[in-house]
Order: structure tokens, then C-alpha cells, then sequence
């Protein structure tokens, strides 16, 4: 088991990766708690194909009628919304839950990222554990405290920073993942490599490559990925003194391709590998990369896509119309750029050509029926 531990400023906890790790350290984390106080937030398919384990480990906490807490919404970043906030609340108040109690975020991103800011505005606020089921949430999402909901056409448009309880990451529980989800957990794996970590760029063969590593292995390449966020978050929690925002390396074109899509067509992880690529070659062309970048990011993303479908009908311009609309925009976009893998730097503002031409080359290379 690994455990690494987050210092941030408002609450520390701890991260726990390992095998059956839910089995094995959900039930201390949940006993004490009063008969109806802890409530589950989950996908139905996803508690269909985990639910066992985990009411296994509340039974084995005392919570034995857990089934009577249990809040399902469909899977889909459009529905990360406020209205499934309120109704997950509402339910929450009928069911007597008070700020003593706790709720788990059972499930990926989308799950994460709205049981924590449910947790973050009930009753001015309440504990919640992540529970992440997805790589990408394992890696990422689930670690630092940024909650939220999304807005028509921007991503994560109304949220709050409040950190969870505990986060316990089961690698056991991606046997299930689907392989374009697993495709595009490994594209947040690749961005710690190129913004920290030169040992996470050296794992070949994409999903297939995941699918060879020992358990083992893959605890401790999601710990490597949760140290270095756990680092960052202890240096900037609230995403006030520059260095949290590296970590927003190449989303700042994918939450804008997330947005002029409709948060249908590209999963979140198939985006940042879109935007990553998209940022190589905006700092090549802004003459910002000290190396040569957009080679390599081709041959790591690329074929981290290979499940994506075609985005017929998108153009450069779209893309730069749902940017202006992201959140992190005060007055110009910002940019995470690299001068090299492992120097990321932050870049307010870059040219209007340089990033049309980032967008429309990349996915005229990516999509070429969009050419």
C-alpha cells in the first residue's frame, strides 16, 4: 500500500493506492459515523460492476443498510451540472444528513468533481472521500481539492476548492475499464511525464503497455503521478501563485475542444492529448520551445486517440470561440507551454495566428477529413 500524504494549507490527508485498498481501509475511515450518515454517489453501471466490494467494506464499518444512501446518475460530463447537484441535496436533506456525515464519490472525474462541491455547499460544507474508479481520476482529478459543475459552453465554470477527506485509488478496479477510457487515462499520466517526471514518458505501448505491468507497477505509477500533484497542491492549493496552473498543461486547448463539442464526442483524456499536441506546436511557433517538441508528442499521443471519434465539422475557429469562455480567462487565455520536457512555463496571452494555426494544423493532422 502506498499512502502519500497532502499538506495543503486548508486540510491534510492522505492518498492510498494499492490493491483492495477500498476493501482495506474504507471500513476505518466510515465506522463511528451515525446509521445513515454516509451516502454513495456512483454511476448505476459502475455500482453494478463494484458495488459488492464496496458495500462489503461499509458493511464491514457497521453500515450495513449503505443501499438506502446510494445517489445514480447517468455517466457524461453534460451531466456534471447544477441540477444534479440540487437533486443529490434535496435527497440529502429528506434523508436527515447532517455535516457530520460523509459521502463518497464512487466513480471517475465527473462523479469526483460533483460529490465534492456538493459536499463543499451542503450545509456550508461536509466531508466527502473519492473513491476514483477511472485512471484519470486516480492520476488527477481526485487529488487537490478542485470541485465543481460546468456551465453551457465552459468547463468547470462554478466550483470551489475543498479538499476530501481521504482519496483511496483500487488499480484493482480498472480491470473493468473500458479500453478508450484506460487510452485516455494514460494521456494524464503522459502530462506529468512531460511537465515533472522523465520516468512516466517512458512506458510503451499505450493501454497495451498498462495491461503489461504488475500490480505493483501500476500502484506505483499512479503514486509517482499523485506525489508530484501532491507536491504542487502544497505549494498553491487555491491556484493563486502560478505553479498549480502547470498542471492545467495542455487543457487549456482541450477543455475549449470539451466545450465546442458539447462534452460528448471527446472523452476529458482524449482532449488533454489533443491540447497537449496543440500546445507543442504553439511553442514551436512562438519560438517558446528550446527543443524540438512536436515530434514527440505525436508519437506519445497519437496513438492514445486511436479510439476517438472523427470530429467532422469542427473548425479552429469554434475551438477558439469556447477558449475565450474558459474559466481560467481573466483577461487573455493562459497558456502551459514547455521550453523543453520538464521546463513548463506559463504564458499569458499568445498570439491570435499562432494558436488558430496550433488548432487547425493539429487536428487537420489528427482528422484529416476535416482538411
Amino acid at each position: 500500500m502506498e499512502e502519500i500524504r497532502v499538506k495543503a494549507a486548508s486540510r491534510e490527508y492522505d492518498v492510498l493506492v494499492g490493491e483492495g485498498a477500498i476493501s482495506e481501509q474504507l471500513p476505518r475511515l466510515v465506522s463511528g459515523r451515525e446509521a445513515g450518515q454516509v451516502v454513495v454517489v456512483s454511476h448505476p453501471h459502475l455500482l453494478s460492476l463494484h458495488g459488492e466490494e464496496l458495500g462489503s467494506a461499509l458493511c464491514d464499518a457497521g453500515h450495513v443498510a449503505w443501499e438506502k444512501r446510494v445517489f445514480l446518475f447517468p455517466e457524461g460530463e453534460e451531466h456534471k451540472r447544477p441540477v444534479t447537484v440540487i437533486a443529490l441535496q434535496e435527497l440529502m436533506l429528506e434523508w436527515g444528513v447532517t455535516r457530520k456525515g460523509v459521502v463518497l464519490a464512487f466513480g471517475g472525474g465527473v462523479v469526483g468533481d460533483l460529490t465534492g462541491y456538493a459536499a463543499a455547499t451542503y450545509m456550508r460544507g461536509m466531508d466527502y472521500i473519492q473513491l476514483p474508479t477511472t485512471l484519470v481520476a486516480m492520476v488527477d482529478s481526485s487529488v487537490g481539492g478542485k470541485v465543481g459543475v460546468d456551465m453551457p459552453g465552459a468547463k468547470n465554470a462554478v466550483g470551489a476548492f475543498h479538499q476530501p477527506l481521504a482519496v483511496i485509488a483500487d488499480p484493482g478496479l480498472l480491470s473493468t475499464l473500458p479500453r478508450r477510457e484506460l487510452l485516455g487515462g494514460m494521456a494524464e499520466v503522459i502530462k506529468y511525464g512531460f511537465l515533472y517526471d522523465e520516468r512516466l514518458l517512458t512506458l510503451e505501448g499505450g493501454s497495451e503497455g498498462w495491461v503489461r505491468l504488475t500490480e505493483w507497477e501500476r500502484a506505483e505509477i499512479i503514486a509517482r503521478c499523485v506525489r508530484h500533484k501532491a507536491a504542487v497542491v502544497e505549494k498553491d492549493e487555491r491556484d493563486l501563485a502560478g505553479e498549480r496552473a502547470m498542471l492545467n498543461y495542455g487543457h487549456t486547448f482541450g477543455h475549449a475542444l470539451e466545450a465546442a463539442t458539447g462534452y460528448v464526442t471527446l472523452r476529458h483524456g482524449e482532449a488533454v492529448a489533443v491540447g497537449m499536441i496543440m500546445a507543442a506546436r504553439a511553442a514551436e511557433d512562438a519560438g517558446k520551445a528550446r527543443v524540438p517538441l512536436l515530434e514527440l508528442h505525436r508519437k506519445l499521443l497519437s496513438p492514445l486517440l486511436q479510439e476517438a471519434p472523427s470530429l467532422e465539422g469542427i473548425d479552429a475557429q469554434k475551438v477558439i470561440d469556447a477558449m475565450r469562455s474558459d474559466k481560467k480567462r481573466e483577461r487573455e487565455a493562459k497558456f502551459v507551454l514547455l521550453e523543453r520536457p520538464q521546463r513548463p512555463l506559463l504564458v499569458e496571452g499568445l498570439p491570435e495566428e499562432v494558436v488558430k494555426r496550433a488548432v487547425e494544423e493539429t487536428l487537420g493532422d489528427l482528422w484529416p477529413e476535416n482538411s
